[in-house]
This record gives C-alpha cells, structure tokens and sequence, in this order.
C-alpha cells in the first residue's frame, strides 16, 4: 500500500513538473523565461520523475532494469544538484537586476553550479552499484548535501525576503514572503528527517523520505498559483496542458489506488469489473451535459475531419463581414450567404431582411438573376435555390410562435414547420434579430441528406449574429451619410435658391416693362410693319425669359405653411383643359381613366396643381408629334394613386439616377428645375413619387397621395 501510495505521489508531482516545464518552453512565454527559472523547474522534474522511475524498478534484478534504475538515480542526483545552484542564481539575479527577462550575461553565475561537478563520481558509483536504495547508496555525499542546501534555501529566502517591496510584480509580496517561509521550512524538514525522524523511527523511513521526496513540488505550486491567480508573471498556461495533467492524475490514482480494490473485488464477486467502470463511466457521460459537451467536442477533434477547416473558414468569413459594406446591401447579402453555403457544404443558403408587416427589405439573389420580392415569385433559374417570400414569412412566423432562434429537421417544434422544411429543401433556419433589424437565414440540404453537427450549428449562430450587427451598423451609417449629403444638398440649394430669387426679382421687373414697350409699339406700327416680326420675336423672347424667371422663383419659394383640402380628381381635370390646346398643337392624344371616387385630401392645391401641370408638360413634350399620353386616376382605401404615362423615347439610365435633383434634363432648352420642384413638393405634401422607364418604350410617373 505504502508502496502505491508513493508511485501516486511521484507521479503526481511529476506531472506538475511536467505541466511547468512544458509551458515555460513554449513560444509566448520564451521571452519572459529566464535561464535560473527553467533550470530550477527542469530539476524539480528530474527528481521526481527519476524518483517515480526508482521506485517501480527497486526489487528489479535484471541487468537491462538495473541499467534503468541507474539512470533514473543519476536523473535524481543531477535535479537535487541542480535545484540549489538554480535557486542561489535566481535569487542573487534578482537581487541584483530585478525582473528584466533578459539581462546581460554574466559568467560569475556559473559559480552557483560548481557542485553540479560532482555528478560525475556519483554517476559512476551508481552504475556500478545499481541495486539498492537511492539515500544508501548516496549517503557518503549526505552531510555536504544538506548543509549546502540548506546554505543556499536560507540565502535565498532572506533575498527574497528583502526583493518583496522592491519587485513591482502583481502580490509579489505575498509570493516572495511565502517563498522565504516555505524554503526555511523546506531546510528544517530536510534536517529533521535525515538527522532525527529517521533514526529515531525506522520503521516509519519510508514515510519520511515519501515526504522530503515530494517536498520540492511545494515551491512550484506557490509559484504556479501567482501565475494562475494573479498573473505574476505573463506566462500562458494552456488549458490543453492542465487538462492533460488532471486526466494523467486520475489514470494514475485509478491504477495506484482503485485497481487493486477492484482486482480484489473481482476475483470475490466473480464480476469483471473492468466492464463495470466502463458502463458507469458512460453514464456519467450521458448524465452530465457539461462531460457529455466536451467529450462530443474531442470526439469531433479525433475522428472528424472538418471541425479544423470550419473554424478557419469560420474566421476568415467572420474578419470579412467585420471590415463592413462597401457594396449595395443585396450584393454583399449574396456575397455572404453564397460564402456560407460553400462554409457548411449545403445545396442552397437564402437570407431575406423584413420591414414592418413583414414588408421585404432586401434578399440574397445570383448576380444578374431578376428578383421579383413583391410578388415572392423566384426567377425561372433559381428553382430550389431558396424559399418564396410565401416560405420565407411562413418560416419567420413559425420561429416567432415557437420562440426559437434557430431550428432544425432534429427540434422542429411542429408538423407545420417540418412540412415548411420539406417543401423548401431545407435543413436550417436560423432568425436574424438585432434590435429593429429582423431576418431569416435559411440552409439547404447537405450531401447524403445530413445534417449539421453541433460545431458547425455553433459557427452558424456567430455567423448570423455578426452578420445581423454588421447590417444595422451599415444601414445606420447610411443613413448618417445620406442625411449629411441632404443637410449639405439643402444649404447648397437654400444658397443657390437665394441666389435665384435675387436675380429673378431683379430681371422680372426690366422684362415686364420692355413687354409692354413692345407690345405697345407693335401696336402702333400695325402688323404692315416691316418690323412688325422682329417685335413679335422680342415679344416671344421675353415670355420665354418670364417663364424661365418664374420657374426660378418657384425653385426659392419655401413650401406653404398651412394646407387645405382638395380633390385630386379635380385638379388633374382642371389641369387637363389647361394643356389640351398644347397637346393639340404638338399632335399629341390625351387619354384618360379616371374611377368614380372623387375623395378630398390634405394638400395646397396650388403646389398639388403645380406638379401635375409639370408632370403632364414634361409628358407630352417627350410624347412628341403622333405619341399618346395616358392618365389614370384610382382612388383606394387610403391612397389616390394618378400615372401619367407616355410612349416618348423614354429616359437614360444614368438621367433616372438623377432625375428629381436640380439642374438634370434632357431638353436642349430646359432648366432642370421643373421634376426637381415636383419631387421638392411631392416631399413637402408627404407623398411619393416613383418613375418607370425603359429607353425607346416610354416612362411613367406615378404619384401616391394618402388620404
């Protein structure tokens, strides 16, 4: 028993030693490792670890064992050499240039190590005399041993003593007043045991060596503690290291203090224990979550092969969508979604972002493939490559209703939601929810119709929340951009608009008077005058002028500041007599299809009327000699919808673009102002305005008016 219970505490410490050393000779901590530091945790490590070695071959009689033991006594000798000499240079280098990681060399530190030298002759007796135990065979070099260890552990605890208010270093001063006291007590228990305890009890030495044998973990797990604790020295002790010391602490313990137990039991009870342990173990597994979560996750590091490649894809994908949207909102949509299809491997991926009333904002969509999100149609190319917007809202209502952020085949809370799943392909849902931004991210099928593992579900849901915060973030900044480019559009136009005021006022009087000057003389010269035709141009010429000064004082009026009631209705009508003559002269037909509703809204009619004069103008301007202009009026339970349609020649992409911005037209005498002054109205009666038009077929405005 005694026997077991020193191979447990060997090998325990051992494994400490171990955790130490290996985490000191790792890359990150290199440069914070100092030369006395390793020294002392590799000495540590040979002590016990050639102490273990000793103790499992000391009844061993075979040549090729005893060679072993020989070697695992020399491994002793050299850790209990080289643990003072260490600890003397770490203390004086502490002393003398404080915690600088890597100071100047100095080769007076090699005299700590000058009794290392007698490692040779001890070496040399222990092999030829290999049997036996260990303090027997060393006892001629006892006495020097012990006093100078404890020279060297009272030098060193009144150094460290003396550095615990110098070392500016997290608690240093509970690490270096414990270090003085564990390292005096560590030479009085050397003292002791060797001198009294076991002379004075022999029959309990074994017991006392056990105990001076594993003192020296003491001082490392002091120090391991203040690195775990308190950061004391910026080492990073991997979790994998601590994980692999517990488990190798409890294969030990089990064969050291169970085995025998069970061996026993085994042989009474006529059970195979082996068996026995083996189930409780998986119950244990299968009862705890937490046990069952790790060892699935080894598992999937042991056996599978993709739980590496997904984290790096999952990285690099989850870096891309942080550097944010320098593309329009449904391009870097498909962008991402079409990376998450090939990152899980599935036939198709969709994401559709939702407005109020579950109104479609935007999707992904193939680059090039027409959209059509208001009718939830898919193009003709798209087959199964994702849900209708039908499915799509049917999938959003079902994870509301059910309160789940993501489901699968495996959790589907309903038949409703598996028949959902059915009908799409699909094999995940996943909800895109940050605070007013509201989203579905739907997953098709894997090859051989599986399903993703728990990894690559973790790596979807960080994906999905980063995406959601990376979409916000975008349309927040683009709504911050798009209201400094209107407050600075606004002041440009306000400046500009004073401008224009300015000069039209200043022009319209001289033009008002130079009219009535030639009228007058037109008059009096009769039309048999030869310069009856040069003042009818002049006059012609000045109405232009007056019409172009008018426009510019429209483009600087503010907008009114009460509105009354009106009929859309009648406006257009009232507009229509207005411009008949004008279409007739340039050979334009009017149609029109107006409903039987004829309800009042809140509106100016001059600024109502204004816009229509301007649309229907612009309408049969670009109809042309032989075109048709075409002008409906619906009245529904809260909008009056007017389109006013032309089979002109239609306008540009890049005019679209642009189009109710000032100073943008397509006639060769046009001022730009007049769609500008519709869209400026438009704005100001709270309506929306929307252009179609396709280039040699015609163009259409369409204005909303709510009731």
């Amino acid at each position: 028993m005694l026997s077991d219970l020193q191979l447990l505490g060997l090998g325990a410490a051992t494994v400490v030693d171990t955790v130490l050393l290996v985490a000191l000779i790792e890359r990150p901590n290199r440069r914070h490792v100092t030369v006395w530091m390793l020294a002392l945790t590799a000495a540590a490590w040979l002590w016990h670890a050639g102490s273990f070695v000793h103790t499992l071959l000391l009844e061993a009689t075979h040549p090729w064992p005893l060679q072993v033991n020989a070697m695992a006594m020399t491994a002793m000798t050299t850790g209990l050499l080289l643990m003072p000499s260490s600890l003397l240079h770490g203390a004086i280098r502490l002393w003398q240039t404080g915690i600088e990681a890597k100071p100047r060399g100095d080769a007076r530190y090699g005299l700590c190590y000058l009794p290392v030298l007698t490692l040779g002759p001890i070496a040399r007796g222990l092999f030829v005399e290999p049997s036996g135990e260990f303090l027997t065979l060393v006892a001629a070099f006892t006495t020097p041993y012990v006093v100078w260890l404890c020279v060297t552990n009272l030098v060193a605890a009144g150094t460290f003593w003396g550095l615990r208010r110098r070392v500016a270093l997290p608690h240093a001063t509970s690490f270096f007043q414990g270090m003085a006291a564990t390292l005096c007590g560590l030479s009085v228990l050397a003292v002791f045991v060797i001198y009294v305890a076991i002379p004075t009890w022999p029959e309990q030495a074994e017991e006392w060596k056990l105990l001076v044998g594993l003192s020296p973990v003491l001082p490392a797990l002091l120090f391991a503690y203040h690195v775990v604790r308190f950061r004391f020295v910026p080492l990073v002790l991997e979790r994998t290291l601590v994980y692999g010391a517990v488990l190798a602490a409890v294969f030990l313990f089990h064969h050291l203090a169970l085995s025998d137990v069970t061996n026993r039991l085994s042989e009474q009870l006529r059970v195979d224990f082996a068996i026995v342990e083996a189930v409780a173990a998986a119950m244990l597994v299968v009862a705890y979550q937490p046990l069952r979560q790790r060892v699935a996750e080894s598992l999937r590091y042991l056996l599978g092969t993709r739980v590496a490649g997904v984290r790096e894809q999952t990285r690099q994908l989850a870096a891309h969508m942080s550097e944010g949207i320098e593309q329009p909102v449904e391009i870097w949509l498909s962008t991402i979604t079409e990376a998450m299809r090939t990152l899980f491997g599935v036939e198709h991926a969709s994401s559709w972002l939702f407005g109020e009333d579950d109104r479609l904002l935007c999707r992904s969509r193939r680059l090039g493939t027409p959209a059509r999100p208001e009718s939830g149609e898919t193009s003709p190319t798209d087959g199964q490559e994702c849900p209708s917007y039908e499915q799509a809202v049917a999938l959003r209502r079902v994870l509301t209703e059910t309160g789940q952020r993501l489901m699968t085949r495996r959790d589907a809370a309903s038949q409703e939601a598996l028949e959902l799943l059915s009908a799409t392909s699909s094999s995940t849902v996943i909800a895109i929810d940050h605070r007013d931004l509201r989203g579905l991210l739907v997953l098709g099928r894997k090859p051989f119709n599986q399903e993703l593992d728990e990894e690559e579900l973790s790596s979807l849901a960080l994906l999905t929340e980063q995406l959601a915060v990376t979409l916000r973030n975008a349309c927040l900044q683009q709504d911050r951009l798009a209201a400094e480019r209107r407050a600075l559009r606004e002041e440009k136009l306000s400046t500009l608009g004073l401008l224009a005021s300015s000069i039209a006022h200043e022009i319209k009087n001289p033009l008002s008077s130079i009219r009535a000057i030639s009228t007058v003389m037109a008059e009096d010269l009769g039309p048999d005058s030869p310069h009856a035709e040069d003042l009818r141009l002049i006059v012609s010429e000045i109405d232009r002028l007056a019409a172009t000064t008018r426009q510019l004082l429209e483009f600087a009026r503010p907008a009114p500041t009460a509105s009354d009631s009106c009929v859309p209705r009648e406006l257009l009508e009232h507009t229509l007599r207005i411009l008949r003559l004008l279409a007739q002269q340039k050979g334009v037909r009017l149609e029109t299809d107006f409903d039987d509703g004829a309800l009042p809204i809140h509106a100016d009619p001059a600024s109502l009327g204004e816009v229509f004069f301007n649309l229907l103008s612009n309408s049969i301007d670009a109809a042309g000699s032989g075109g048709l202009v075409t002008v409906l009026c619906r009245t529904e339970s809260n909008a009056v919808t007017i389109s006013i349609r032309d089979n002109g020649p239609g306008l540009p992409p890049e005019v679209q673009e642009h189009l109710f911005e000032p100073f943008v037209t397509t006639k060769l005498d046009g001022t730009g102002l007049g769609l500008y002054i519709v869209g400026r109205r438009i704005r100001e009666l709270g309506a929306e305005i929307r252009c179609e038009s396709t280039p040699g077929q015609g163009t259409c405005f369409e204005v909303r008016l709510p009731i």
